[in-house]
């Protein structure tokens, strides 16, 4: 590995667990000033709003990383414009929808978690992808990073000196709304990159992206939305099973620097057999990486929890073990899907995985939480990613054989 790919290797590694550190600052404070109810209402904002943000986000981090490292500048410039053209009109759309929705769930703080929502909502605006894709960590860090930290830290300063919960919100609100900005700013995309996405031809554009949506929508079911579903069967299971899920999609978002290097690295190769070389040695890495870091979760997870929720909430070693588990399940199923079957040209397995990830998923989470609580709830996410994962290696093995 020479010292340039080592820096992006790097910068990718930081930048996710920054993301992941900046919530975790602001949660002791929620807990100690506000209580179980306040982290409750802010984790079903969250949880709502994350599955609003995949829909804004409309699959332009699926295919667009690979698709940027391939095409030249000129290319890159429109292709930016019109992922952000195209989610500013699904933004408008969704997130208002989010906030509402978040206000007839959430117990209690209904302003807040209406902001929540829609900052939530707005990470799918993100430009992040396309940074992935040219190699750029460093832009990560300006645009999308480094605001949400700066946010975070004030208003947890805030909180602290009481101020109102609402303050959270509008911490994770404004820097949704402001990283594409600083994205238009720090590549130069000017007027005329837009003129290919004006009118009509934004929802052509909308439209192309379906195949890539399609798979991103209805992941989202399983993936963003458990904490909703639980608060609907066992409304007493959300503040615990919002923890144990708030840690470990932490840890999966530190954990996502290594798929979203290999991403350009497997994008920029130059013939299709280096393509799924690189992919196959992807898979590999990933599953190592993702039984470390599940088994030191388990570990560590019930310590952890005890401080940042403030001993209102604690994991136990238990639901820390599945967590672990899960960690696994995901860290491979990111590399067959979102690299493998990417490189692979074969999306719609990738969307057909999401399917039956959903169908297995969302009946077993309202199910066995209703009986179980937390650990109904995250059996049925672990039974809807093993289900995403089996799919989606038996998609790779058989294109992989079509291909010799």
């Amino acid at each position: 590995m020479n010292a340039k790919t080592f820096r992006r290797l790097f910068g990718f590694l930081v930048l996710p667990m920054l993301g992941a550190i900046s919530p975790l600052i602001a949660l002791p404070a929620i807990t100690s000033n506000f209580g179980a109810l306040a982290w409750a209402s802010v984790a079903i904002a969250q949880s709502v709003g994350a599955a609003g943000g995949v829909l804004v986000e409309l699959g332009w981090g699926l295919n667009g990383p690979q698709r940027v490292a391939r095409a030249r500048a000129a290319n890159q410039r429109q292709i930016l414009a019109t992922s952000l053209a195209t989610k500013g009109v699904a933004f408008v759309v969704i997130g208002p929808v989010a906030a509402v929705v978040s206000v007839l769930l959430a117990p209690g703080y209904e302003i807040a978690a209406a902001l929540v929502a829609v900052g939530a909502t707005g990470v799918g605006l993100t430009a992040s992808w396309f940074f992935v894709g040219t190699g750029s960590p460093s832009k990560i860090m300006i645009t999308d990073s480094l605001p949400r930290i700066i946010a975070v830290i004030i208003a947890t300063v805030a909180i602290s000196l009481g101020a109102p919960l609402l303050v959270y919100g509008l911490a994770i609100l404004i820097p949704s709304v402001a990283s594409p900005v600083l994205a238009l700013l720090m590549t130069r995309v000017g007027f005329v990159d837009f003129r290919t996405v004006r009118g009509r031809r934004i929802l052509i554009a909308i439209r192309l992206q379906m195949v890539a949506l399609s798979g991103r929508a209805v992941s989202a079911l399983y993936i963003a939305l458990p904490i909703t579903l639980v608060s609907i069967v066992s409304p007493q299971s959300v503040a615990v099973f919002a923890s144990i899920e708030r840690l470990q999609r932490m840890t999966l978002t530190v954990l996502q620097s290594v798929p979203n290097f290999m991403q350009g690295w497997v994008g920029r190769a130059p013939d299709r057999e280096l393509r799924l070389r690189r992919a196959t040695r992807s898979i590999l890495l990933n599953a190592i990486m993702g039984a470390a870091a599940g088994a030191v979760f388990g570990a560590l997870a019930p310590w952890v929890s005890s401080v940042l929720f403030s001993g209102v909430v604690t994991v136990s070693f238990t639901l820390s073990a599945l967590g672990g588990c899960m960690i696994f399940i995901v860290c491979v199923s990111r590399a067959t899907g979102n690299i493998a079957l990417v490189a692979l040209r074969d999306i719609r397995a990738i969307s057909l995985s999401a399917l039956a990830g959903a169908l297995v998923g969302v009946p077993s989470i309202l199910l066995l939480s209703a009986h179980l609580g937390p650990l109904g709830g995250l059996l049925g996410e672990i039974m809807a990613e093993l289900t995403v994962l089996l799919i989606q290696l038996w998609a790779v093995k058989r294109a992989l054989k079509i291909g010799t």
